[in-house]
């Protein structure tokens, strides 16, 4: 099973009040969001972060505080691709260094058979005619359909999904009860 998620912001206070999260701080925040993870996450399972998943205002030790995180998440059980956000601010090689499988600015799976691309800010990226899964958008949206481009993009950022990823069966599901998938 794969699984995705976004713009978790471990270690960033900012994050709190700009998204209006319903934690008493950063250590809050950082609990909480590990714990739904691993309660929804199974061990055969691989992982797309789809950018952001530090905050910008990193600890002291950064690359010690994001192995801690990473570790909990369980990187040593199954494999987690990050697709760059605009917060990740470490290089690609820490990133590896912290466990990462895979590093990139865009990727493309097959869903469903179909051709999904995976990105951080779909507003930059999304061509006419594709499926997107993204972040970067907090609470904008949670399903865009646009009939005119023929463009279909699934927010999976932690605020839109209670905190937790979402897994391929609900992407599924999304694409098919959603407009894009009444018009398919």
């Amino acid at each position: 099973m794969r699984y995705f998620t976004s713009d978790q912001h471990f270690f960033d206070p900012d994050i709190l009040t700009y998204c209006d999260r319903p934690y008493s701080g950063v250590e809050d925040m950082n609990e909480d969001m590990v714990r739904r993870f691993v309660a929804r996450v199974s061990d055969a399972s691989e992982v797309y972060v789809l950018g952001d998943i530090f905050g910008s205002r990193q600890p002291a030790s950064p690359l010690d505080s994001c192995k801690e995180i990473m570790e909990r998440l369980g990187i040593m059980e199954r494999p987690f691709h990050l697709v760059l956000g605009n917060h990740d601010l470490m290089t690609e090689d820490e990133y590896l260094e912290v466990g990462f499988a895979s590093v990139k600015r865009l990727d493309f799976i097959t869903i469903g058979g179909k051709r999904v691309m995976l990105t951080h800010d779909p507003c930059m990226v999304q061509p006419a005619g594709t499926l997107a899964i993204c972040g970067h958008i907090h609470t904008l949206f949670s399903e865009n359909w646009q009939p005119a481009r023929e463009t279909f993009t699934i927010n999976v950022g932690v605020e839109m999904r209670n905190y937790a990823p979402v897994s391929e069966a609900e992407i599924l599901e999304l694409m098919e009860r959603s407009e894009y998938g009444e018009n398919r």
